[in-house]
């Protein structure tokens, strides 16, 4: 099994100004990455199962359990969710953090006509789906356990803004933040289960990822 990273370029949903400068400064094609992982219903609601009793069960800090249990309820009880469910053999989930909001998740399909709920293919000028390292089963489900407990932590702009400086103190030793940037998170999903740890994740931007994980 992999866990790939969606990067997009500036156009399309990113074409605004400031992706582009963002682009620009961080000396490469790309302004936002995600997590993308290739998963199965059941796979989906067994997590999902667990982590919700979990939270009802007071198992996680009274704040996380209060936001976990609300973005699971949005996220995966939705009619359009269970639809897909129902439907599907395989599912793609991909875990976004935008600017300015929190952590979200969406079901990404090769028919979708929207791109931003459509499968990256070769033939994308907006995207590119890169795979990274084959996992064991046992990391693909700690990573998917580990993206749905951090839905709707909020978008860490300061930690964004300061990534390309090298000077910017952090401690990359914690296992959660409250925050996270888009690349920060990815490579801090990849480093719980024994990769990228020669990366800094607050240093880490889309395109330094991206050529991290595009070196030959």
């Amino acid at each position: 099994m992999s866990l790939s990273v969606s990067f997009y370029r500036p156009l399309d949903y990113f074409g605004g100004a400031f992706n582009k400068i963002v682009t620009w400064v961080t000396s490469g094609d790309y302004c936002h990455c995600e997590l993308v992982v290739r998963t199965t219903p059941k796979d989906i609601m067994n997590t999902v199962k667990e982590i919700y009793d979990s939270a009802q069960n007071n198992e996680y800090s009274p704040e996380d359990c209060e936001r976990i249990i609300s973005k699971i309820e949005t996220n995966f009880f939705s009619t359009g969710f269970r639809k897909a469910v129902q439907t599907s053999d395989s599912m793609v989930l991909s875990f976004s953090l935008l600017w300015g909001y929190p952590m979200s998740v969406r079901v990404l399909t090769e028919t979708s006509h929207d791109t931003w709920f459509k499968m990256p293919s070769e033939n994308d000028t907006t995207v590119k789906l890169q795979d990274g390292p084959e996992v064991t089963r046992e990391k693909y489900l700690a990573t998917l356990k580990f993206s749905i407990e951090e839905l709707g932590k909020g978008y860490d702009q300061k930690g964004a803004l300061f990534s390309v400086l090298p000077s910017w103190n952090s401690d990359d030793t914690e296992d959660r933040r409250e925050v996270y940037f888009c690349s920060e998170f990815i490579v801090m999903a990849y480093q719980r289960v024994g990769f990228m740890s020669d990366l800094s994740a607050k240093h880490t931007t889309p395109n330094s990822l991206y050529a991290y994980m595009t070196k030959s």
